[in-house]
């Protein structure tokens, strides 16, 4: 009566998974026996595994009764374990028989587990061929069970280096160019049946006729001509004839992208086109490339900027206000500036939040080029950046309070502010005169000015401060390279060994770094790549110009 039902639910095979809602449905019937429940319910924790992509299997059912089934094959009951035994060579279906063989060989059932392998083997050659046969025109479902089965099989038969691997090679090289031979062909099938195959150089020579019709047959610059163009590459071993490659490759990466009707998906394809170019040293190409993009207008790409408010809490503000309320002299107000620290939050996990992590492009507008991609939704660490810039401007809106009301309450001159910045003496008053015209300038919201002339004085502050602390600042001549001293790079890396303590080392690093490391405000500023930072952002440049001036570091 059980094999009966197992049968009826795989016939025809849709999946595994709706066998098992099949399967469940039967066990719980009112006219079954204890024995018929239990069998039912331990075929339908088999057909309910997933594999892996290491090749393990895991699954979430749970069967029914207070005892819930485990989710690994290995710590079911040994009473499963010899359920699917009886029916893994019973069954109607190959698929299911497959599955039972390769659950009981993951878990080393009996005396000869090998022969489970061997039997899953079989098992799965069978059910690739019999879901094909089943397959209508209109339906991809089976086809794609069969390069389940089969791909499955090989896996299987490479890691356990069996016989059969040469006979379901050539299996899966015969359904790949059966499936060009369709009334509608089918690259995805050929593509998922020759990827397993391209890492053995020994299948190369056979695989390369098939490649090479599956470009041909392609559209051109169509994403199946690209990917079987850059597996024929995999497979050619003629330089000449993979440099002939490569550049058809990059001109279908470049129809891919004139082919785009939106500008930024056109700047997305043209940026694969110039990774592929440039990875292969196709300098033409590459330059090519180069043109083609930069003749997209910034303007075209639909972009929306969108801004959030956030009203601080008044507190905030006027906490940080009355710090300086509470100094007695300028002096001591600007110092308390450069000592004040920012707090850096925790970056938010989004698994353990649930949030959705969508895919991100962070771009340079003034290519227009993509300057990061990630697929997954931030790239390695990106998480801890974003959380370090979101403190960082938070920081910066307490400074930018604490600045003007310095002003509001000392209303500092030029000679005022001079002889407080050079003492002690760090750098000339004639270089100082630059700082003092970059406070005034913020105060009086000539924001252009105040970030352009604070900035270099940051830099050559921090290369004086590092000297004075015994820490080299140049760097010798090293073959073409001449003789130089430190750039702000390498002067933020060397803080710590003056004595800096976190965190103003990741301060410095995520306000003045380079792209990868925040803000990127220096950069961004003196290369003209962004509009006049907001006010908040300059407020955080000019506390860093004094935290090098005033910050006490351990003698």
């Amino acid at each position: 009566m059980v094999l009966k039902t197992v049968d009826g639910a795989s016939a025809p095979f849709i999946s595994y998974t709706q066998m098992v809602t099949e399967l469940v449905s039967a066990a719980e019937a009112d006219d079954r026996t204890e024995a018929e429940r239990e069998h039912l319910h331990a075929l339908g924790v088999a057909m309910s595994f997933f594999q892996q992509p290491d090749g393990t299997f895991m699954g979430s059912y749970r069967g029914a009764g207070p005892e819930a089934w485990v989710c690994a094959p290995d710590q079911l009951p040994p009473g499963a374990h010899a359920v699917w035994n009886a029916y893994a060579d019973t069954t109607a279906h190959p698929a299911v028989g497959a599955r039972l063989h390769h659950l009981l060989w993951a878990v080393r059932h009996g005396d000869r587990p090998f022969t489970h392998l061997q039997a899953a083997l079989t098992h799965y050659r069978n059910a690739a061929s019999l879901l094909l046969a089943e397959a209508s025109p209109h339906s991809k479902t089976s086809r794609w069970h069969a390069v389940d089965a089969l791909r499955t099989a090989h896996d299987l038969a490479a890691a356990f280096r069996q016989p059969q691997l040469t006979d379901i090679t050539t299996e899966m090289l015969d359904n790949a160019a059966a499936a060009l031979s369709w009334s509608e062909p089918d690259h995805g099938v050929l593509s998922a049946m020759t990827e397993p195959l391209l890492g053995d150089r020994n299948n190369h020579p056979r695989l390369r006729p098939l490649l090479q019709r599956a470009v041909d047959d392609c559209l051109d610059g169509s994403l199946q001509q690209v990917e079987s163009l850059k597996d024929l590459r995999r497979v050619e071993p003629d330089p000449d004839a993979q440099r002939r490659i490569d550049e058809r490759i990059i001109t279908a990466l470049i129809s891919q992208a004139e082919g785009q009707e939106e500008p930024l998906a056109q700047l997305v394809h043209l940026e694969q086109a110039a990774v592929f170019a440039r990875d292969h040293g196709l300098v033409d190409a590459l330059d090519r490339v180069r043109r083609i993009q930069q003749k997209i207008n910034p303007q075209d790409l639909g972009l929306t900027r969108i801004r959030t408010q956030i009203n601080l809490p008044t507190a905030f503000l006027n906490t940080a206000r009355a710090a300086i309320d509470a100094t007695d002299s300028l002096d001591q107000a600007l110092r308390t500036i450069a000592g004040t620290p920012p707090v850096f939050v925790d970056p938010v996990d989004p698994e353990q939040h649930g949030l959705i992590r969508l895919p991100s492009l962070r771009l340079n507008l003034n290519g227009p080029l993509v300057t990061n991609t990630s697929d997954t939704g931030s790239p390695a660490g990106q998480g801890l950046i974003n959380a370090r810039v979101f403190s960082m401007e938070f920081h910066g809106l307490l400074i930018e309070a604490q600045l003007d009301q310095v002003k509001e309450r000392f209303a500092p001159t030029t000679d005022q502010l001079l002889t407080v910045l050079t003492d002690p003496p760090l750098a000339p008053a004639s270089r100082m005169r630059g700082l003092t015209r970059a406070l005034h300038a913020f105060w009086e919201h000539d924001d252009d000015a105040a970030i352009a002339l604070v900035l270099p004085r940051v830099e050559g502050l921090l290369r004086r401060r590092l000297q004075e602390a015994d820490v080299a600042v140049i760097q010798h001549a090293q073959g073409d390279r001449p003789g130089q001293v430190s750039q702000l790079g390498s002067l933020i890396g060397n803080m710590t060994d003056a004595g800096y303590p976190e965190p103003w080392p990741t301060a410095f690093r995520t306000l003045l770094g380079g792209p990868t490391e925040g803000i990127n405000l220096r950069n961004d500023v003196l290369h003209d790549l962004a509009d006049t930072p907001s006010r908040h952002r300059i407020a955080l440049a000019l506390q860093a110009a004094l935290t090098v001036l005033f910050l006490p570091l351990p003698e």
